[in-house]
C-alpha cells in the first residue's frame, strides 16, 4: 500500500478545505496508508481524523518520507522536510484565486509542487487563466457516502461568507 502524507497548515473546526481533508481521509484510507500532517489544528476535528489515520504535528526538524505528498491548502507554510519518493507533490486548489486577491491572498507555488488538483471546473478555469503553464486536473470534492436509513435530500453549499466565495 502506498504512503501518502496529507498536509494542512491550519485545520479549522469547519470549512471547505477541512471538510475535504476529513472526507479524503475517510474514503482514501481504504486504499492508502495516510499520515495527516498539520501545523495547527482544531482539537475536535483532529480527534475525529485521528480515529481513522495517524496524525502528527509537523516538525521542521524531522524528515518525513512518503510516496505522495498532498498539500490540502496553499494558505500558510509548506512542509519542506517531506520527501515524496515518487517525486509527486500535489497542491490542492479549493478557491477562485482571482477572488482570493480581494482578501489579500496570492498563490505562491511551493518549489516542490509537480501538479495541481482543483475541486471544481470554475476553480480550474480561473487557475489556468492565472497560471497557464501549470498543470491542473479537476477532481470534484469527495463527498461523505454515509448510508441513510431513509431517503433524504443532501444540500451542498459554499456557506462561508467571504469575498472569494462571491457572497
Amino acid at each position: 500500500m502506498k504512503n501518502i502524507i496529507l498536509y494542512h497548515n491550519n485545520l479549522l473546526k469547519f470549512g471547505g478545505v477541512d471538510t475535504f481533508v476529513y472526507n479524503f481521509i475517510k474514503k482514501m484510507s481504504n486504499y492508502y496508508n495516510i499520515t495527516f500532517l498539520y501545523s495547527t489544528a482544531d482539537r475536535e476535528n483532529l480527534e475525529r481524523i485521528s480515529k481513522i489515520v495517524k496524525t502528527e504535528k509537523y516538525n521542521k526538524n524531522k524528515k518525513y518520507i512518503c510516496d505522495i505528498c498532498i498539500c490540502a491548502s496553499a494558505w500558510g507554510q509548506y512542509p519542506e522536510t517531506v520527501i515524496a519518493k515518487s517525486g509527486r507533490y500535489i497542491q490542492m486548489v479549493h478557491a477562485d484565486y482571482i477572488k482570493t486577491k480581494e482578501v489579500s491572498f496570492t498563490y505562491k507555488k511551493w518549489h516542490k509542487t509537480t501538479e495541481h488538483v482543483g475541486v471544481s471546473d470554475h476553480v480550474c478555469k480561473v487557475f489556468k487563466q492565472l497560471y497557464p503553464n501549470e498543470k491542473i486536473t479537476r477532481i470534484y470534492n469527495i463527498l461523505d457516502n454515509k448510508k441513510e436509513t431513509k431517503s433524504i435530500l443532501k444540500l451542498i453549499s459554499a456557506t462561508r461568507v467571504s469575498k472569494e466565495k462571491r457572497i
